[in-house]
């Protein structure tokens, strides 16, 4: 690849990319948002996010939500992939992208299979955004990436602290922490991406 075409992908992956991850995930914490205007009672906050999968008066607004944020997800898998990424990120993004669909074909309040098929694919896809934002540590340890990452850390272990009866009942609110510190990686991930190419970039003509 030549020098221009480098620096083309490099404004690429830094503008056009970003500017997608900034639309689909505003869209998305904005359908949030108006879910818990609308219920944000012990129930929801015992459930977690899917409970506004199931709740009547929110289904349709998480279902809105959740397919912007796997536009936006599959179109930067894309980009990175072109960017050369690692495949570990790259296909986790999109691994992420189909599990969302997955979370809201299994309703965990219809029965005992839809209910652990739901809790499985809820793991497997924290689980890939935890190395997604590993991988972004690794490719650029800074101030702002780590925080990121500690944001991530925190909400899951809210979360993960909430599952078990013992009346802690904060999975809502760990979830949403989670998916903020998710959202601040992938944001961070343009950022690092685009300055280890103009970095191979300025190499590329010593």
């Amino acid at each position: 690849m030549s020098s221009v075409d480098d620096s083309t992908t490099a404004v690429f992956v830094e503008t056009q990319t970003r500017h997608v991850l900034f639309i689909t995930q505003a869209i998305f914490f904005f359908a949030l948002a108006w879910c818990l205007v609308l219920n944000h009672s012990a129930t929801a906050e015992n459930d977690g996010i899917s409970f506004y999968g199931v709740y009547h008066e929110t289904v349709a607004l998480l279902i809105g939500g959740y397919a912007v944020a796997f536009v936006g997800l599959w179109k930067t898998s894309t980009h990175f992939k072109a960017a050369g990424v690692s495949i570990l990120t790259w296909v986790g993004l999109r691994v992420i992208a189909l599990l969302l669909f997955v979370l809201l074909a299994t309703p965990f309040n219809r029965g005992a299979f839809l209910n652990w098929t739901h809790m499985i694919a809820g793991v497997l896809g924290a689980l890939c955004q935890l190395e997604v934002a590993l991988q972004l540590v690794r490719e650029n340890r800074s101030f702002r990436t780590v925080i990121g990452l500690v944001v991530l850390v925190l909400g899951g272990l809210i979360a993960a602290a909430s599952l078990p009866d013992w009346h802690f009942e904060y999975l809502l609110q760990g979830e949403i922490i989670f998916q903020v510190g998710f959202a601040w990686c992938l944001i961070e991930w343009t950022y690092a991406l685009a300055d280890r190419m103009r970095n191979e970039q300025t190499l590329g003509f010593h």
